[in-house]
């Protein structure tokens, strides 16, 4: 189940300012873009020290009317990968690590542009 709150880090949540001035794309949509970036790689990722004094959202803001859709692509991840840490911690790594490859996105049509 995903928590009710969540945070992410200091560094996602500058990212995440830095896209909404180029785009106007809110922060909790380009979150949702980034995690579904990184889950596609069906990857594990880990952080050193997960930083979470960044942006708090609500999980309802964070992902929408589609909250149970994001929960089960979560639970297979964690399924697939054997992962134990709890959900909070893994959705802000996520978000981070998509965010990552979200670094050349200038303008709307850069984050159309993303595969």
């Amino acid at each position: 189940m995903i928590p009710h709150r969540l945070k992410i880090s200091e560094a996602a949540t500058s990212r995440c300012r830095y896209i909404k001035s180029r785009t106007g794309v809110t922060p909790n949509i380009t979150c949702r873009i980034a995690l579904m970036l990184s889950l596609r790689d069906k990857r594990p990722t880990f952080k050193e020290g997960v930083d979470a004094q960044g942006q708090e959202f609500n999980a309802p803001t964070l992902f929408g009317e589609h909250q149970r859709v994001y929960e089960l692509l979560l639970e297979k991840y964690k399924a697939e990968t054997a992962d134990e840490r709890d959900l909070a911690e893994i959705i802000s790594c996520h978000i981070d690590n998509g965010l990552h490859k979200m670094g050349h996105v200038r303008s709307l049509l850069d984050l159309a542009k993303l595969e």
